[in-house]
């Protein structure tokens, strides 16, 4: 579970230098980012988002990985951010004579910040798992610690590289072919005519075709038996024409190439689907000082850690594993007036374009960027280049780049998007103004 108000920026304060161009990436978990970024697309995945269907599937999920041992709905990180637990309940029996007497105790609630609560107490979190109070207490400190060094923070801010580029790709590969049918368009009776020569001889051949498969129910003609007859003309006719057996048949499209002609197939490429996106980012990490290569450090594992698949059980023997993070890339720049004072919050660069969620498919890490291996005392590298692969997990359609945006029917708050007005009917809206802008939106 991602800290809010934490972010990781390099250099620190890259956010509110004047005319500053840097990318603002985002991080969620995968169910995260369903709930909240994804429920305000207007596509598929939105429109599931926000219907019942997926908590149904959601609850479905839970269960599997429950029955395959691989943990439980609840977040282990939930639970180390509480303070107030129950104690185990502990039942024990004495036996006094020929009576056996039992008693329970535990199932207190205790706060385990109380300086006079015992470490060694047993207690029990949410998904049923019984720790130590100490126990306990350590893997909250483990969790600010993460958080102090950003390894829990939801946004990094890193300079835009020397080269960003964007492109968008279309497959028009269902090829569909009009052939003889394009003749109706021009000459309306030449294409009757051959269409009614054509079913007439279709017609023929599929009789002959059927009368021969009969075999002996074909009719006598003079005591001669016509299958045989039409069987030694057709084989005679072959032999004659083929006599070793090395010719192609002369089909009618064949016979027109021997006469330098082809078919004009007339072909009409057809719309078939639009291709994901891919970004890639080369950064240079230059450390000038322990702390910022103690930062560098961070913005690697930051990156690691969310490429990488996790478990609901916190072991990686689970059967099941969860989804790695998600991301949002948003090119920003700071605003500022003429003196080069920032104006409010940094914006979404005028002509660069953000993206839905995205996967990082590509992180590779080069500590030796001029050849050679470079350390200082402490054995730290003061360069290293690091380059990242994402690739959108949604489609776009142009609906993305008019501006519909998504309002909430309940109370009529915006949910996503700029310049739209809320409605009390709640669904999407369009933006009237989005079609006509000139900043880039996706």
């Amino acid at each position: 579970m991602t800290q809010k108000n934490t972010v990781i920026e390099y250099p620190t304060g890259l956010s509110s230098i004047p005319y500053a161009s840097f990318l603002q990436i985002e991080k969620y978990s995968y169910d995260e980012a369903q709930k909240t970024v994804a429920k305000s697309f207007n596509d598929a995945l939105g429109s599931f988002n926000r219907s019942k269907i997926s908590d149904v599937v959601r609850f479905g999920g839970n269960r599997l990985a429950e029955a395959y041992g691989s943990g439980t709905p609840t977040d282990n990180f939930t639970d180390y951010a509480l303070n107030e637990y129950k104690t185990e309940k502990i039942v024990t029996k004495e036996k006094r004579g020929s009576r056996t007497f039992t008693s329970t105790s535990g199932g207190k609630t205790i706060n385990i910040t109380d300086p006079n609560v015992d470490p060694s107490t047993r207690v029990v979190l949410k998904n049923g798992e019984v720790t130590t109070v100490g126990q306990l207490m350590q893997k909250k400190q483990d969790m600010i610690d993460k958080k102090n060094k950003g390894l829990m923070a939801e946004r990094c801010m890193l300079p835009l590289p020397n080269e960003f580029q964007y492109k968008y790709g279309a497959d028009w590969n269902n090829e569909f072919k009009l052939g003889t049918l394009a003749l109706a368009a021009d000459e309306a009776g030449k294409f009757a005519a051959l269409a009614t020569v054509g079913g007439v001889a279709g017609a023929g051949l599929q009789f002959a075709a059927g009368k021969l498969s009969q075999g002996s129910n074909v009719a006598k003609v003079g005591g001669v038996d016509t299958t045989k007859l039409v069987q030694g003309f057709t084989s005679g006719a072959k032999t004659a024409t083929d006599p070793l057996k090395v010719n192609s048949p002369l089909t009618p499209k064949n016979l027109a190439g021997l006469a330098g002609l082809a078919p004009n197939e007339n072909s009409i490429q057809f719309f078939e689907r639009m291709q994901g996106r891919e970004f890639s980012f080369r950064f240079e990490l230059a450390a000038r000082n322990k702390k910022e290569s103690n930062r560098i450090i961070e913005i690697i594992e930051w990156f690691k850690r969310g490429m990488h698949p996790n478990s609901k059980s916190g072991r990686g023997s689970a059967v099941m594993l969860t989804f790695p993070d998600v991301f949002v890339l948003t090119p920003k720049f700071v605003k500022c007036d003429e003196e080069g004072n920032p104006l409010g919050d940094p914006i979404q660069h005028p002509m660069m374009p953000r993206t839905k969620l995205c996967a990082l498919t590509g992180l590779t890490i080069n500590t030796t960027p001029f050849g050679q291996l470079q350390t200082i005392f402490d054995g730290s590298i003061p360069i290293v280049t690091m380059e990242l692969n994402f690739k959108e997990t949604t489609k776009l359609t142009r609906v993305d780049m008019e501006g519909a945006t998504y309002t909430d029917k309940r109370n009529s708050k915006l949910i996503a998007g700029v310049g739209a007005t809320s409605t009390s009917e709640g669904g999407f809206i369009a933006n009237e103004d989005a079609a006509y802008t000139g900043e880039v939106s996706f």
